[in-house]
C-alpha cells in the first residue's frame, strides 16, 4: 500500500508541474507533441483529440496510434489511439483512446466526436467525452465532458482554428479543467505551415505557443516548436514509409522536468 501511495503522491506531483492532467492534456500522439502541441498544424488522424474540425476538409478515414516516455521515468509511459471514418454524406465519425500511467496510478480518456462542415469557409465538431482515474487501494474516479471545435480556411493560406473544452465549466471528482485554445495558421506554400497558438486554463496563466511543419522532400517532413508557462520546447521528424503510412518520432523538453520521447505510427492517404 505503502508503493501504491507514493506512486499516487508522485504522480499528483508530476501533472501539478506539466499541464498533463485528465481531459485534452494527455499525450494525443508524436505529431502532435512535436509541432508545439498546436491543434491547426495537425495534419493526421491526431487531429480527432485535438482540434476534431479538422476532420471536416478530409475526404477519407485514417487512423493513428503513438506512444511516448519521460527520462528518468522508466515505471511512466503514454499511449494514444485514435480513428476517424468519412460518412455517406461526407461528415466524420472520430473515436480516441488516451492513456497514462505510473505503476499504481493511471488515467484513461475516450473521445467520440462528429466533424461537419457547415459553410464553405466553416468546418465545426462536437466532441463527448469519458475519463477514470484509477489508483490502488482507492477508488475509481469516473467524469464525463463535452468540448466544440471549429476551423475556418479563411483563404489558401491563412485560418483559424478554435477547442473550447467544458465551456460550462462543470465541477466534478476529477477537477477536469474549462479551457480554450485559439489558432492561427498560415501557409505561404504547400511545403510550409507556420501556426500561433494563444490557451488559457480559466485556472492558471495564459500560454503562448509557436511551431511549424515544413517538408523538405515529399517523404519527410520536420516539425519544431515553443510554448510558454511552463516553458517547452518541441522537435521531431515525419518519414512516409510506405506512401500510405508514416512513422514520426517526437522530442518535448520541459524546463523542470526534462525530456519526453515519442513515436507514433499513421496513415497517410494519397491526396487526390
Amino acid at each position: 500500500m505503502l508503493k501504491s501511495y507514493l506512486a499516487f503522491l508522485f504522480f499528483l506531483g508530476f501533472i501539478t508541474l506539466s499541464t498533463g492532467q485528465s481531459g485534452p492534456y494527455l499525450f494525443a500522439g508524436a505529431g502532435y507533441l512535436s509541432n508545439g502541441e498546436i491543434g491547426i498544424l495537425t495534419e493526421d488522424a491526431e487531429a480527432a483529440l485535438v482540434l476534431p474540425a479538422l476532420l471536416a476538409e478530409r475526404q477519407h478515414g485514417g487512423w493513428s496510434v503513438g506512444a511516448s516516455k519521460r527520462s528518468g521515468l522508466g515505471d511512466f509511459a503514454e499511449a494514444a489511439g485514435c480513428a476517424h471514418i468519412l460518412l455517406p454524406w461526407k461528415d466524420q465519425l472520430a473515436l480516441g483512446i488516451q492513456h497514462a500511467g505510473i505503476e499504481g496510478y493511471s488515467e484513461q480518456r475516450i473521445s467520440l466526436s462528429y466533424a461537419r462542415r457547415l459553410f464553405d469557409k466553416l468546418n465545426t465538431a462536437i466532441t463527448f467525452d469519458f475519463n477514470r482515474n484509477a489508483a490502488e487501494e482507492y477508488e475509481n474516479l469516473y467524469a464525463a465532458s463535452w468540448a466544440v471545435s471549429i476551423h475556418a480556411p479563411l483563404m489558401k493560406q491563412l485560418s483559424l482554428g478554435a477547442y473550447i473544452y467544458n465551456p460550462l465549466g462543470v465541477e466534478s471528482d476529477l477537477d477536469l479543467p474549462s479551457m480554450i485554445r485559439a489558432d492561427l495558421l498560415y501557409s505561404p506554400s504547400e511545403k510550409l505551415g507556420m501556426a500561433i497558438e494563444v490557451e488559457k486554463d480559466w485556472r492558471h496563466d495564459v500560454r503562448f505557443k509557436g511551431g511549424f511543419n515544413y517538408k523538405i522532400h515529399p517523404r519527410l517532413a520536420i516539425r519544431w516548436g515553443v510554448s510558454t508557462s511552463p516553458s517547452l520546447v518541441h522537435a521531431g521528424i515525419s518519414w512516409n514509409i510506405l506512401n500510405n503510412m508514416a512513422l514520426s518520432g517526437g522530442w518535448r523538453y520541459h524546463s523542470k522536468l526534462g525530456s519526453s520521447f515519442a513515436a507514433s505510427l499513421s496513415s497517410q492517404p494519397k491526396k487526390k
